[in-house]
């Protein structure tokens, strides 16, 4: 990602902080800062700033920089710390902060970018005043961040005429402008061959070329757009085609948001037909750092990681970086791979190479999570609104966001961190009070005899934000409850005290555990305030309706800002015949009562002609309950059971795919959404209910934000999002025209209002659905029809 530049006048402008980072890579890793310790080096840097204003200096002095090399023109901004005049020389500092005093004597050589940084300054006055070089005197001052009240100043003059500084200035100038011209190169192929290239295949599907037209608009007009469109539209390959038309030759990152891995490699599949097809791409999976870590730690420890050391030159001796930007696609095995090999992190190595490529694939977290967003993206409006987003099963995010926002703090961390060897007295008398607080909270509990209950909005709660900061900005590691407990009174601190209906404070226990909780009913607004940093966002999936409801809880703006788009579905509707069977009851309240008759109604489905059958469940328990039922027939037996590994979800899909079987699998679960199932004998879906969540405080909590909206609290708190469950169990059917496949949805809730009403229109023919009220022959006889298309593209 490159900010600033104006390819068509060549023209590079930037501030000196952002063009001494262009390129550079950190010597070593070092530990992130400690929570908030940046808030303290503000502090420190301040202070000693307004001691020096008393002393006759003047801060923060704006200065500029015109210089022409190779062609391009630097237009450099900055703004210098201190200054001060007399008798026709000037004097310059430049501040810094360092954990305890500096290890170094020579700041060119051990901190180049705070020598280039000040020796920038320099050059600006000069040519500003028209001063001569031993008219102005210039300094680093290094102040010490340890257990001192005052920071010792520690001050390092430059030696301004010395060749070696001038060497580095222009090196890095012209490595700049080396880059900008290679970049225009690349660019310049790249938008020739997107001017022959039309889609990743020969053609397109019913729909794709209205997302695909919609999509580039959107991005050239900086807009929001909002897609529904059923599942096997082909929603991935048109949304890519139609966003890499506007982001490619607008230089923006494209952001692809995706929380399925299945998803992400239909998108780097996509990628790689798009290169094969002539237009040259750089795109790179962002994971986990910990399923990328070459040591497998679920904490990066860099004070204790070869990987972290020498970074920078085993990057620059390897050739690391061309050698994978060559590759155009990056993904997680390669790029693992490779890092391993040239002994560098493999999630520090990705990051740097992502601001190099035209796409990033990631999860909705690195964007949206507060803690653990890209900063070198998102952090600045400069930057973040040179970046597009496509947010892919886009009614998945509002429940992520509510976690996102939800901080959390758990009496665990609270009793570690008494145990902890190395726990002083002055860190004890800051976890009593919580020890006490989680004592009273645990009655409370137990009286109400409920696992969660809601404390008034007032409850004392020992924050004492200042206390912890001094206890954790003098570790330089802190352990782990530490850095989470601190990170969470800080988010605690912004919430507690302050009057926002969409915060509840709850307590609950967990396992052994008990926690205390701030829950977000509502982070549209936190979801909205990133979205518009952004250039462009479009938000898609197959459950996106009612757009109204969505649109909300996205964040994404109202007023007409936002397009919204329905997709009908592009098979021909006879290839799928829906059937309602309304005689069962599937509420929480009968279904004891039904299982034996569901069972025998599941068995007589799946016993009417040879093949596979998918049944999806509202709940486990309620799974297990036909389970038991179904344990002493014929029948062949698939059945999901809760937290499966990624090993067992992948035999589990094989097992789907290569035997005919009863397959028993939970709405809303990982084998109803994401996953493409190829198998040719899979005949259908039976989806029991309409898959409500449960009534629980937090449900509750929920209903009352949208009753305080005037919105009917039932159907945007409970019955939408069971139908999106239900539509996506669906979903699992049919993914082209060849496909011929039955549905059938089990219950008398399926007839009513409001659940009628948020039925796809696909299902209906002839504007009516079919009731199963006696035998299945009809199910029998639709599935032995020949089927009513042709193949189509993928």
């Amino acid at each position: 990602m490159i900010t600033g530049y104006d390819p068509e006048t060549k023209t590079f402008r930037t501030g000196i902080g952002d063009l001494l980072n262009f390129g550079w890579l950190p010597d070593s890793l070092v530990p992130s800062d400690n929570p908030l310790s940046i808030h303290a080096r503000q502090r420190v840097h301040s202070a000693f700033a307004r001691s020096m204003v008393r002393n006759g200096w003047e801060k923060e002095v704006s200065v500029n920089l015109d210089l022409d090399v190779m062609g391009i023109r630097f237009l450099i901004r900055g703004r210098l710390d201190l200054i001060r005049e007399s008798d026709g020389s000037v004097e310059v500092l430049e501040i810094k902060t360092l954990d305890g005093k500096p290890d170094f004597t020579d700041p060119v050589q051990s901190r180049r970018n705070n020598s280039l940084q000040l020796y920038f300054y320099t050059k600006a006055l000069s040519s500003a005043r028209g001063l001569t070089p031993d008219s102005i005197s210039a300094s680093l001052v290094f102040l010490s961040m340890d257990d001192t009240a005052e920071p010792e100043a520690h001050y390092f003059p430059l030696d301004l005429s010395a060749d070696e500084l001038e060497r580095s200035w222009l090196h890095h100038i012209r490595d700049t402008a080396e880059f900008l011209i290679a970049e225009d190169s690349r660019k310049s192929i790249q938008l020739s061959a997107l001017g022959g290239f039309h889609f990743p295949y020969n053609s397109t599907r019913p729909g794709q070329q209205e997302i695909l037209s919609d999509v580039e608009y959107c991005i050239e007009n900086h807009g929001y757009l909002m897609i529904g469109a059923p599942t096997g539209t082909g929603k991935t390959a048109a949304v890519l085609t139609g966003a890499l038309r506007a982001t490619l030759p607008g230089r923006l990152t494209l952001f692809f948001l995706t929380a399925k891995n299945t998803h992400k490699s239909i998108v780097l599949e996509t990628l790689r037909i798009i290169i094969e097809k002539g237009v040259p791409l750089r795109g790179i999976v962002i994971t986990a750092r910990s399923e990328v870590c070459h040591r497998n730690r679920p904490r990066c420890l860099p004070d204790d990681c070869p990987y972290a050391m020498d970074f920078r030159d085993k990057i620059h001796e390897s050739g690391v970086m061309k050698e994978l930007l060559d590759h155009q696609i990056i993904g997680p095995d390669i790029l693992k791979a490779m890092a391993e090999h040239t002994g560098v992190c493999a999630f520090e190595l990705g990051l740097y190479l992502a601001v190099q490529c035209d796409i990033v694939i990631c999860d909705y977290n690195y964007v949206f999570d507060p803690h653990v967003f890209l900063k070198r993206f998102f952090l600045e409006q400069n930057t973040a609104e040179k970046c597009t987003l496509l947010i892919d099963e886009a009614a998945n995010l509002p429940s992520r966001a509510m976690d996102y926002y939800s901080p959390e703090i758990r009496l665990s961390w609270i009793e570690e961190l008494m145990e902890y060897g190395s726990c002083t007295a002055r860190r004890r008398k800051l976890l009593r009070p919580w020890m006490k607080g989680f004592g009273e909270w645990a009655i409370l509990l137990e009286n109400s005899g409920e696992d969660e209950i809601e404390l008034p909005s007032d409850t004392e709660i020992p924050l004492q934000t200042d206390s912890w900061f001094r206890e954790i900005t003098e570790l330089r590691d802190p352990p782990e409850p530490l850095r989470d407990m601190f990170k969470a009174i800080i988010d605690f601190s912004k919430i507690s005290g302050v009057s926002d209906s969409r915060y509840h404070l709850l307590y609950r226990r967990e396992n052994d555990d008990r926690i205390l909780q701030w829950f977000c009913t509502d982070p549209s607004l936190f979801l909205r305030e990133r979205l518009e940093t952004c250039h462009s966002s479009i938000a898609f999936s197959a459950t996106l309706t009612p757009f109204n409801h969505f649109e909300y809880l996205l964040g994404f703006p109202d007023e007409g800002r936002t397009v919204s788009r329905k997709i009908a579905w592009p098979f021909p509707k006879e290839n799928l015949g829906v059937w309602i069977s309304p005689v069962i009851d599937t509420r929480y309240r009968s279904r004891k009562e039904s299982a034996a008759f569901l069972a025998r109604k599941i068995c007589e489905i799946y016993s009417s002609m040879t093949g596979t059958w998918l049944v999806f469940f509202p709940s486990y328990v309620y799974l297990e309950l036909i389970a038991d039922h179904l344990k002493d027939s014929s029948v062949p037996l698939l059945i999901q059971t809760p937290g499966m590994s990624r090993e067992e979800r992948a035999g589990f899909i094989e097992r789907i795919e290569s035997e005919n079987q009863l397959v028993l699998t939970v709405s809303g679960g990982v084998f109803s959404e994401g996953i493409d199932l190829r198998s040719e004998n899979l005949l259908g879906a039976i989806v029991v209910g309409p898959s409500l969540p449960g009534m629980n405080l937090r449900m509750k909590l929920l209903s009352d934000s949208y009753r305080l909206r005037e919105l009917d609290p039932f159907i945007h708190t409970w019955a939408i999002p069971g139908m999106v469950r239900v539509i996506q169990a669906a979903g699992r059917l049919i993914r082209n025209s060849m496909e011929r496949k039955a549905l059938v949805l089990i219950g008398k809730r399926f007839t009513k209002y409001p659940y009628l009403d948020l039925l796809p229109e696909h299902w209906f023919r002839d504007g009516s659905i079919q009731l199963l009220c006696g035998g299945v022959s009809g199910i029998t006889d639709f599935l032995r029809k020949e089927k009513g298309g042709t193949k189509a593209p993928p």
